[in-house]
């Protein structure tokens, strides 16, 4: 099967939304760097990729735009609107994830960690009052930008409760989700 390239700049994604640049091809997912004329800014756009490799993917998208769409934190990203394709559209954040912070300059110094970890626990407190669950927490899902720590991506997300064995990155699982995995292995 071949697969088709991501879209080239100048291509509508959607309507009103112009492709900037391609940023990345995850597993199901295209990521774009958007210009929307409405908006007069750029954007992040998440897209299923034409492979169609994973069949949740569509329905996984759908539901991280839902949830992303009804919350309202400081320290998580912010979505713009949910398209029909489907496609999401994010805020676009300056910063770099704090693994490829790490990678660039080693360790955060403890007053640097300790300060975004407080940005994090804010989000993450927040998500659980409203009733969800990121259970994919990594350093790769944390933007750092002026100071200021904000997560993404809660493709993952679910409501308290069983979660399938394997969910979540590998040596990022919470306890209760690696001990799922062990029991169901």
């Amino acid at each position: 099967m071949s697969v088709s390239p991501p879209l080239s700049p100048g291509a509508e994604l959607a309507p009103g939304y112009t492709v900037v640049a391609h940023l990345r091809r995850g597993d199901a997912l295209d990521v774009y760097d958007l210009w929307s004329a409405e908006r007069a800014c750029r954007c992040i756009g998440k897209a299923v990729g034409p492979w169609r490799g994973d069949e949740r993917a569509p329905a996984r998208l759908v539901q991280e735009g839902e949830i992303l769409l009804s919350l309202t934190h400081p320290h998580i990203v912010r979505a713009y609107e949910l398209l029909d394709g489907p496609v999401l559209v994010l805020e676009t954040l300056t910063g770099q994830t704090v693994s490829n912070l790490v990678a660039e300059d080693g360790p955060l110094r403890a007053d640097e960690a300790a300060h975004l970890g407080q940005h994090l626990c804010s989000a993450l407190g927040y998500l659980h009052r409203m009733g969800w669950l990121h259970l994919d927490l990594t350093p790769g899902n944390v933007i750092a930008m002026g100071g200021m720590a904000k997560l993404l991506d809660l493709s993952l997300a679910r409501r308290p409760g069983p979660v399938p064995a394997g969910l979540g990155t590998q040596g990022y699982r919470a306890p209760e989700q690696a001990r799922a995995a062990l029991h169901r292995s």
